[in-house]
């Protein structure tokens, strides 16, 4: 029988997965942030979940041939910086003690109310793409993101929605970057010790529910609410779940 904690898991999982159909983000961060604040599991074993679900989530949406229409030249100068910062913050986050895993908790609480801020700014276009430097520095803050929390997004996507391209290219782009960080991710975590039997049965389930999730979101969900609507419930449960672990982490 399944613990109760596993069960309400697995709910966060099915809900992050119909947000992030809706919206185009926040599976990562909702995982994270609502097991991270319920305690459901350990902020480690819960990136990797979300790391390895986000692989789903990944050839789900580039399937069809999305994924060529990516910007290729601007994806391998942001992987360059990025991959090497996924092992960093993968090695942090297994030789941290107990009492640093506890800023870390502070820390994923800060970076999901600095999501949400973000999420609400619109940035204008920009008239030229920005320079190659500009993709270097934001994946070495994506990569340690993603070593760290599985949640590269923020620093890559603000980036790519200023750039001067349609919005078809922005979603492939990101999609890639994303599927390949949590492929590495998920790859590196693997080799970097064993799993317990409770993060592996809640994976292994977890990829069937991710792609019924997805199904039927698309299938029938999409209408329920508009995806305005979807973002704001969002973004509520995000500040509410990262004030939480502000909390924790002070007190």
């Amino acid at each position: 029988m399944l613990d109760t904690s596993i069960l309400v898991l697995l709910f966060v999982i099915l809900a992050g997965t119909y947000i992030q159909t809706v919206t185009g983000f926040g599976f990562g961060l909702i995982v994270l942030g609502i097991g991270g604040a319920l305690e459901l599991m350990s902020i480690p074993e819960l990136a990797f979940i979300a790391s390895l679900l986000s692989l789903v989530n990944g050839v789900s949406g580039l399937y069809g041939g999305v994924w060529r229409q990516a910007q290729f030249r601007s994806m391998w100068v942001f992987l360059c910086t990025a991959l090497p910062m996924v092992a960093v913050g993968l090695y942090w986050l297994d030789h941290l003690g107990q009492a640093a895993l506890d800023v870390l908790q502070g820390l994923l609480g800060v970076v999901m109310v600095l999501v949400c801020v973000s999420s609400m700014l619109k940035p204008d276009p920009l008239k030229t793409p920005s320079p190659s430097w500009h993709f270097a520095l934001s994946g070495t803050f994506a990569g340690l993101l993603s070593g760290l929390f599985s949640t590269a997004g923020p620093p890559i996507s603000y980036l790519m929605y200023r750039q001067p391209v349609p919005l078809v290219v922005v979603r492939a782009t990101l999609l890639s970057l994303f599927l390949i960080l949590a492929s590495f991710r998920t790859g590196v975590s693997l080799f970097s010790g064993p799993l317990s039997l409770t993060v592996i049965h809640v994976s292994l389930v977890g990829i069937p529910l991710v792609l019924f999730g997805t199904y039927l979101s698309r299938r029938f969900l999409l209408s329920l609410f508009e995806a305005d609507v979807v973002k704001q419930i969002a973004m509520g449960m995000l500040v509410v779940s990262g004030g939480v672990l502000l909390l924790k982490a002070v007190f």
